[in-house]
């Protein structure tokens, strides 16, 4: 079954580092829509979805918390 796919080289763009976006990865991609090709590598990505969930989490802790009277 060919897919259409060929492995690419991609260079992340928090470590500049080079990374192969596989013929899986692409795959995968398609299936969930999406057009472009990802920007970070498997490790920075990664840390980039923990810092941004960590960020949420801590806006939701600091938030006031409002008690309607009854």
């Amino acid at each position: 079954m060919a897919s259409g796919f060929e492995p690419k080289i991609l260079i992340c763009t928090e470590c500049n580092e080079e990374f192969v976006f596989t013929v899986a990865a692409q795959e995968y991609f398609a299936e969930r829509g999406y057009t472009e090709d990802p920007k970070r590598c498997k490790t920075c990505h990664t840390k980039y979805k923990k810092a941004n969930r960590e960020q949420r989490h801590h806006q939701s802790v600091e938030q006031p918390h409002f008690e309607y009277p009854e």
